[in-house]
């Protein structure tokens, strides 16, 4: 059996869950053995008790985007951050190989970072298997967007707005979270309830949100800070759901989510600093929605697609063997011989 070595961060602090949805992979394939991590986490027993002992030791987000690892010789880095840059110069340094959860293709990365799917570091395996026993929910309302208003503010607005216009039975909700200038989210709030979309300041707890999704004929989805796939993505993939995509992610992973194939896309060019695009592309939105509501067929392929897809290539199992196969061929074409310790 292959045996993966985790070193747990200096300074770990909340953001150590961005690696949690590797270590599990890791887990169901492997020997994991989690090194230098204080004493508490250290005698949890599993990856996902140790996570969570963590998170909640945690004061502060600290290190924990960027996951050290050695497989035998081959020392390979994790790279779960939302941007598209390396994160970590430092650790591209010291790794063999450095994968990159959100890489966009056509820019410049050293040969050794590759692509990687973007996991959810919220999820437990008791999460997986509750998102999957949701795939044969029934549908009771035909659109359900429940969304955090953050990072391109104004877009969100308009996918509000424009979901607001149609004619079926939607469940929108817009959560206005913490740490904006309070008259902003007055003014925000303000908006929304003008195009009869509800408001809240407080976050759904998972269940209740999958299971609001999951009720849905169709889902738009919108992408993450800094246009990476949201951690959103791996949940509605798990459950099964007609993923409706305001404008495709810029990040490719290794077996890439393809529009009509695996989920839908609305096609919006979204501008990579993430601002709104011009109004009349928010039509886009609604004519999109619209055709699929009117064909009962594409909603279900899409949907046996995208679960299809999370059960080959994105449930954790899935994406630790897609690494260590990874690390295996690139150590046998290359020089990745080095040892763990230089």
């Amino acid at each position: 059996m292959t045996h993966v070595g985790f070193t747990y961060p200096r300074d770990a602090g909340w953001a150590v869950a961005y690696q949690r949805y590797y270590l599990l992979g890791f887990e169901d394939v492997a020997s994991v053995r989690v090194e230098g991590a204080p004493l508490p986490v250290r005698l949890a027993p599993g990856v996902t008790n140790k996570i969570r002992v963590a998170y909640r030791l945690a004061r502060e987000s600290g290190s924990g985007h960027v996951g050290r690892y050695v497989a035998g010789k081959v020392r390979f880095a994790i790279d779960a951050h939302d941007g598209c840059d390396v994160f970590d110069p430092e650790v591209l340094d010291w790794a063999d190989i450095y994968f990159k959860a959100n890489r966009w293709p056509g820019d410049s990365y050293d040969p050794k970072v590759v692509s990687i799917v973007n996991g959810n570091g919220l999820l437990d395996r008791r999460h997986i298997a509750r998102l999957r026993a949701l795939r044969d929910e029934p549908k009771t309302v035909d659109v359900a967007y429940i969304s955090n208003v953050w990072g391109g503010r104004e877009h969100s607005l308009r996918v509000f707005e424009r979901l607001s216009t149609l004619d079926c039975k939607k469940d929108l909700l817009a959560i206005l979270p913490e740490g904006f200038p309070a008259e902003e989210d007055e003014a925000n709030e303000a908006r929304l309830q003008a195009a009869a979309v509800p408001v809240t300041r407080q976050p759904l707890a998972p269940r209740e949100l999958w299971q609001r999704l999951a009720q849905a004929r169709l889902v738009p989805l919108r992408a993450g800070k800094h246009l990476c796939y949201s951690w959103r993505t791996i949940d509605l993939l798990a459950m099964g759901a007609c993923i409706v995509f305001d404008a495709m992610p810029p990040p490719r992973w290794p077996v890439p989510l393809e529009p009509g194939v695996h989920v839908a896309d609305c096609g919006i060019p979204r501008p990579e600093n993430t601002d709104a695009t011009a109004e009349h592309e928010y039509d886009r939105v609604t004519l999109e929605i619209e055709r699929l509501l009117g064909s009962a067929r594409d909603q279900q392929v899409l949907r046996e697609a995208g679960a299809r897809y999370f059960d080959e290539h994105a449930e954790p199992g899935a994406v630790a063997r897609y690494a260590l196969e990874t690390i295996s061929i690139m150590s046998e074409t290359s020089s990745v011989t080095s040892s763990p310790t230089r």
